[in-house]
């Protein structure tokens, strides 16, 4: 018989916490709950803004991307720009100095052409002399003669 006392004791016992205490359990259940949906509803809200946020990086890589190529098409362009500038600055260069070259040898041939008709009239003159006086050796020159054959080389220069 106690055994019976004890069990009835035991569900009196239990009803009483049941009966006292089914309220905080009741609370305690209702907060946890409510935990659980804020902490789904705030996890819910930042896979949004993380989806949101994913999306416009996406954007920002796919611009990113065309903004990269369309730099290098320009830096293309402007490369090509740039080497046929130097090409074309590099033959007028060229052409400059061989015209500068061209002139200078221009220059170099009429100077030797000036100094080759010196020398021809210089030896000219002195072949001139060298007749003269030989055929004029016996007879008494002209003074008129002898003023012109030395005036001859101012003339002809």
């Amino acid at each position: 018989m106690e055994t019976y006392i004890v069990g009835l004791a035991l569900l009196i016992f239990l009803g009483l916490v049941f009966w006292k205490g089914r309220k905080a359990i009741a609370n305690g259940l209702d907060q946890k709950i409510a935990q659980i949906r804020a902490e789904i509803e705030e996890a819910s809200s930042l896979r949004e803004e993380a989806e949101r946020l994913f999306a416009e990086n996406k954007k920002l890589a796919e611009s990113a991307s065309d903004e990269a190529k369309s730099i290098i098409v320009q830096a293309q362009e402007e490369a090509k720009r740039s080497q046929e500038t130097a090409i074309a600055a590099f033959e007028a260069n060229a052409e400059r100095r061989r015209a500068q070259a061209q002139s200078k040898i221009a220059q170099a041939e009429a100077e030797a052409l000036r100094a080759v008709r010196a020398e021809a009239a210089s030896v000219a003159i002195l072949a001139a002399r060298e007749v003269i006086s030989s055929e004029m050796a016996n007879a008494k020159a002209d003074p008129s003669l002898d003023s012109a054959i030395d005036e001859l080389p101012s003339r002809l220069s």
